[in-house]
């Protein structure tokens, strides 16, 4: 028995409601941080997550829970079942009649549009705040600070990575941050699709944070390849109207998150159990970098953010 496989089982027995009950389990496939299961009780399906190994360095599972909270009150995000603090261990209702959003479901108007609205709803939660507020810039440095003591291969922008990266947060904490309930990893594999409702729910809270709400945005469109139409369309549809400052922001969150994730797929080809080919996610995030590290609006999307 594997060290998923003996966590999985204490857990099971920890939950009193199912003792004496038909209990059947199944790998979820597609998550690369967490190992997780379809667990059946009698009739009723949860989704079970075990907490990857190595991500307590950077995670906090306490956090994740009440960010799981927030979007479940908000409608927006499956009820928590059970929740293990000792081990992080979190089981949520199954969310029945969903699938993860793909990314060409972006480029389809209404869920693209939809998907506006969804993390809006997140930010605008004001009944609970998470307990943990940590900046994008937190994050990022935490990663690149990993990366380094793991000693990882380093790409040779690193440099300018580094230099970018507090640039942003200086012309950020110049122009001010409006606190709010954020994702920070919000992209379609972290979005659910009813096909036949058309409802979206959101899910996978391990990096949520009070933070910059427009980092959210930054990290959707790089992600999800968005084009600069796109950008624009979002801000139109999250604010009702244009918004440059958040505009810029979003353009220079998008290189952020980039940076960011880029140290966390080194970091999780160095110590992850869950069978990712993460390097080749690394150039992902690294091809995009070098394509935005040459627009000619950084230095005037940094001014703009800077003057508020």
């Amino acid at each position: 028995m594997n060290e998923t496989e003996r966590q999985l089982t204490e857990v099971l027995a920890q939950v009193d409601d199912w003792q004496g009950r038909s209990v059947e389990y199944t790998p979820v496939t597609g998550g690369i941080t967490n190992p997780n299961f379809l667990v059946t009780v009698d009739d009723r399906e949860f989704f079970l997550k075990i907490p990857g190994r190595g991500t307590d360095a950077f995670i906090d599972r306490d956090n994740c829970h009440a960010a799981n909270r927030i979007a479940a009150d908000a409608g927006i995000g499956p009820p928590t079942a059970y929740y293990f603090p000792d081990s992080g261990i979190e089981i949520v209702e199954w969310l029945a009649g969903y699938r993860t959003m793909t990314f060409g479901d972006v480029y389809e108007p209404e869920i693209f549009l939809k998907s506006a609205d969804l993390i809006r709803a997140f930010h605008s939660h004001t009944g609970e705040r998470l307990p943990l507020t940590q900046t994008a810039f937190e994050q990022t440095f935490a990663m690149l600070r990993r990366a380094r003591e793991l000693n990882m291969y380093l790409p040779p922008e690193i440099r300018r990575m580094d230099d970018l990266s507090h640039q942003i947060e200086e012309a950020v904490a110049q122009g001010g941050i409006e606190y709010r309930p954020s994702h920070n990893d919000y992209y379609c594999n972290n979005i659910m699709v009813n096909d036949e409702t058309g409802a979206l729910k959101l899910i996978d809270f391990e990096y949520a944070s009070m933070n910059d709400p427009c980092y959210d945005m930054g990290v959707y469109s790089g992600a999800n390849y968005f084009t600069e139409e796109m950008d624009i369309a979002f801000i139109e549809r999250y604010y009702g109207d244009w918004n440059p400052d958040s505009f810029a922001r979003l353009k220079l969150y998008k290189i952020l998150a980039d940076i960011k994730w880029s140290m966390w797929s080194l970091v999780q080809h160095r110590t992850s159990a869950v069978r990712f080919d993460y390097m080749n996610w690394f150039g992902t995030k690294m091809a995009r970098l070098r394509g935005n590290f040459l627009d000619p609006r950084i230095d005037y999307w940094l001014h703009l953010v800077a003057s508020g």
